[in-house]
């Protein structure tokens, strides 16, 4: 998330006072990941809440040897490992930049700080919980509902671009289906949309 859009969403949209975004404005501290590395590993616990200004990251968790997607985050998204923040336990997964990236983030101490010194700071962590509440419920009920052939459309709509970032196999792994079955329909998407196209 760039941070002029953010500040946007807070004193526009959901009308946090000029003020006070330049107060939180000042306790964010720049991160910058270069590829590969971690924003958090499993067992280590979350003591930050991200904003996303650039870059690819992927939230990813690891069973039997095997990595299992479960997020993307690009430049409009909340980073975090959430519920290790909130209940200050261990995280169960991890989070690795895809590519080079820079985060605005702030840690824990910082946050409860402002929302002890004055309650307008409620707005700001109710807009975060219920961002990334309301993205974990679409993300589990198009699992379990959605075909693996929706389930792409819905990973397009929300990442339109997310096919020139993020490989193949990555993709497929957030999807829950293997890499030629990706392919697959990757190859039925696009004769269906030459088909509409020519009709």
């Amino acid at each position: 998330m760039t941070m002029k859009s953010f500040k946007n969403i807070l004193t526009k949209q959901i009308g946090l006072e000029e003020e006070l975004y330049v107060s939180l404005e000042k306790v964010l501290k720049r991160l910058k990941l270069k590829k590969k590395e971690f924003l958090i590993k499993e067992g280590e616990t979350c003591s930050f809440i991200g904003f996303q200004e650039t870059g690819v990251l992927r939230s990813y968790i690891l069973k039997d040897g095997n990595e299992f997607n479960i997020d993307f985050y690009l430049p409009d998204c909340i980073v975090s490992s959430y519920t290790s923040f909130l209940t200050q336990t261990p995280s169960v997964g991890y989070i690795q930049a895809l590519s080079e990236s820079e985060i605005y983030i702030i840690n824990l101490s910082d946050y409860t700080r402002l929302l002890k010194e004055n309650s307008e700071y409620y707005k700001l962590g109710n807009y975060i919980s219920d961002s990334l509440f309301i993205r974990k419920c679409k993300r589990e009920a198009s699992l379990l509902m959605d075909s693996a052939n929706d389930r792409y459309t819905f990973l397009l709509t929300l990442f339109p671009q997310i096919e020139q970032l993020v490989p193949q196999y990555h993709i497929a792994s957030y999807l829950g289906i293997k890499p030629e079955s990706l392919s697959r329909i990757k190859h039925l998407t696009y004769i269906n949309e030459k088909v509409h196209i020519k009709k």
